[in-house]
C-alpha cells in the first residue's frame, strides 16, 4: 500500500517519543497540580465525573497502560526512523522504562482501518522481519500523530498518538460478516508524547486532554 494513498507522512513520526504513563506516574510538583486541577474540574461535571471516581490518574493509567497480556514490560519509549528495508515504511525501536532495547522492526502499511482508535482512520502496521515471529510487537495499531511534530516549533501542543500492538492482527481487531473490521478493545489507549520540550508543555497536554482552557 502506497504511503500516498494512505497519507503516511514519515516526518510526522520520526524522532524520540516517550509514554504517557510518565505523565501519570511523574513526581513533579507542577504536572502533579495540573492533574490535582484536571481532577477537580472533572468532578464537577456530572458527565465526566464517573472518570474520576477513583482518582482522574487511575483512570487514565488504566486506559493508557502500555503493557499488554502478551506483554508485562511497560513500554517507556520509542524511536521512529528510516525503515532499513525498501519495502517498509517506519522503523520503531521499542524501550523498556529504564531503556532495555526490547525489539526494533521495520514496519510496513498492511492497511487503513476507517474507524479505528478515537473513531479516527488507524494504520495498521505489521513487521516481516522473521524474528518477529513470537513477538508481542508483530502487528501495531496507530493513529497519526496530533497535531504534527512540528507543529510544536509553532507554538502547537507537543504530538502524541495512541496505539494497540499484538503478535496476531485479530487478537486486536474484529471482521464481521461484511468485511467491516471494528477494535475489540476500544478502550485500550496507549499513548505516545513526543520527548521534547518543558514540563509546561506536558502539563499543557494534560490541561488539553480535560478542556481546562
Amino acid at each position: 500500500m502506497s504511503n500516498a494513498s494512505t497519507g503516511f507522512v514519515l516526518s510526522d513520526w520520526q524522532g524520540d517519543w516517550e509514554s504517557f504513563e510518565h505523565y501519570i506516574d511523574t513526581e513533579d510538583e507542577t504536572i502533579r497540580s495540573t492533574w490535582d486541577e484536571a481532577e477537580r474540574a472533572v468532578l464537577a461535571n456530572p458527565q465526566m465525573a464517573p472518570m474520576a471516581a477513583n482518582g482522574i490518574r487511575k483512570f487514565w493509567a488504566m486506559a493508557c497502560s502500555t503493557t499488554s497480556p502478551e506483554n508485562i514490560i511497560h513500554i517507556g519509549y520509542w524511536t521512529v526512523g528510516e525503515p532499513e528495508n525498501a519495502d517498509a515504511d517506519v522503523r520503531i525501536t521499542w524501550y523498556a522504562e529504564d531503556n532495555t532495547n526490547l525489539d526494533a522492526y521495520d514496519y510496513r502499511i498492511d492497511h487503513v482501518i476507517e474507524h479505528g482508535l478515537e473513531g479516527s482512520p488507524t494504520y495498521v502496521f505489521v513487521t516481516d522481519d522473521p524474528h518477529a515471529e513470537d513477538s508481542p510487537f508483530r502487528w501495531l495499531l496507530a493513529i497519526a500523530p496530533l497535531p504534527s511534530r512540528a507543529a510544536f516549533a509553532e507554538g502547537g501542543l507537543l504530538s502524541h498518538l495512541h496505539f494497540q500492538y499484538a503478535n496476531d492482527l485479530h487478537t486486536l481487531i474484529n471482521t464481521d460478516d461484511s468485511g467491516a473490521e471494528t477494535l475489540r478493545n476500544p478502550r485500550w489507549y496507549a499513548t505516545m508524547c513526543a520527548d521534547e520540550g518543558t514540563v509546561e508543555d506536558r502539563c499543557r497536554i494534560i490541561r488539553a486532554l480535560h478542556h481546562l482552557d
